[in-house]
């Protein structure tokens, strides 16, 4: 979207290459877990993953979406990840109770057949079951995941379409729905040959460099290669890039740069993702509100009065920051920065009636809108799919003793 390295040869071909000290892992935190840390029994981390057990006995519940897709998936990839930590095997039974409600016993995954990163998303669990379980089916669906990016529509650059009745759209969302499958297809399966780094590699800064704000390092939503005269309208009608920096959009690709970043390939594409991800983090240490310590739905316009703190982009950050620092990313400085977004995090957990915790203010789903005023005209939402994936991951490194 990381833990421990797997077992069971999960460093794979490519999991080696340009790894940068601190934490071992990867996307997904898929293989073996408890070797990076442990996590207090009355933390954030382990509170949060009881209770969407606990309020969602059945996983497909947690989104009102009865599908293989993001929703669902995102908030299982946080709770893997403080599974990485604590080994929790009620965890693994739940994502598996998930997925096996979609992967038949042949392998076959229920997917919708039209194109969408937002259906895409859950797969990156396939290869950490199959390390898990050892099941055959989980490996037969993964590779029918693999087998779509075949047939992915892109536009003329060869920059995949966010969905299908998004021509010619790319999206930073896209790249943390879509890339860190292939990331761990490969790491895990060893099968993908230069397939998978290549296609991240492309995906990550083709889009960057038409989103990417040079003087401040900040990416905007999303961009158009659409002919002119058909672009969105929020799309620029010269450059097809989008008018605003949202915060959980750039939180997408800020985990999607820390998650993969171990397994990528030594070389020049790698040298620039790290440049990137340095650029965001300087941007996020000058933009963080000063007051809370969390940061604006609309990232660089906290001046404004408008403008408010988001949990979920902010938790995606805290997650980020501090992955990046363990790692060896980002200078150590950053810590703080992450410590700050934490504090103020944790200012926005409440305590529901039957003493589960509940994260508020994260905006719902949202698409790339046509200005500032359609970011920040946004209600929010206790305990939304998206607030509780920041929430989780956040917990989960935030708290490791």
């Amino acid at each position: 979207m990381g833990g421990a390295k797997g077992s069971g040869g999960a460093a794979g071909s490519g999991g080696a290459a340009g790894r940068a000290g601190g934490t071992a892992g990867s996307a997904g935190g898929a293989g073996t877990c408890g070797g990076n840390g442990a996590l207090p029994a009355t933390g954030l981390a382990v509170r949060f993953a009881n209770a969407v057990m606990s309020r969602w006995p059945d996983p497909i519940n947690i989104s009102s979406q009865n599908a293989w897709e993001y929703n669902h998936g995102i908030v299982l990839r946080g709770m893997q990840q403080v599974w990485s930590h604590t080994c929790d095997a009620k965890i693994v039974s739940y994502i598996q109770k998930y997925a096996d409600e979609f992967v038949n016993a042949a392998g076959t995954v229920n997917i919708p057949t039209a194109h969408s990163f937002d259906n895409i998303e859950p797969s990156v669990l396939l290869p950490f079951l199959y390390q898990q379980t050892g099941m055959a089916k989980y490996h037969t669906a993964a590779d029918q995941i693999r087998a779509r990016y075949d047939t992915i529509p892109t536009n003329a650059d060869g920059g995949f379409w966010h969905k299908q009745t998004y021509p010619n759209q790319m999206w930073l969302d896209s790249i943390y729905m879509g890339e860190p499958f292939l990331d761990q297809y490969g790491v895990v399966f060893g099968t993908c040959g230069t397939f998978c780094s290549d296609t991240i590699f492309k995906q990550m800064l083709l889009l960057s460099q038409h989103v990417r704000d040079a003087t401040t390092g900040l990416l905007y939503h999303a961009w158009d290669d659409s002919p002119a005269g058909q672009k969105a309208a929020w799309a620029d009608p010269t450059t097809g890039r989008s008018s605003v920096v949202w915060d959980r959009a750039l939180g997408w690709y800020t985990m999607a740069l820390v998650d993969m970043l171990p397994d990528l390939p030594a070389g020049a594409n790698r040298d620039s993702l790290l440049a990137i991800l340095t650029g965001i983090a300087a941007a996020l240490q000058k933009d963080q509100d000063p007051a809370t310590g969390l940061w604006f739905e609309v990232v660089d316009a906290g001046s404004m009065s408008t403008d408010w703190v988001e949990t979920s982009g902010s938790g995606m950050f805290v997650y980020a920051l501090k992955v990046g620092v363990n790692r060896g990313y980002l200078d150590s400085s950053y810590l703080a920065v992450a410590n700050k977004g934490w504090q103020g995090l944790q200012g926005k957990v409440t305590t529901d009636s039957g003493g589960l915790p509940t994260i508020t203010d994260a905006v719902g789903g949202l698409s790339v809108q046509n200005n500032y005023a359609g970011y920040v005209n946004q209600t929010t939402v206790s305990n939304a799919s998206q607030g509780l994936c920041g929430i989780l991951l956040a917990a989960a490194e935030m708290e490791v003793q």
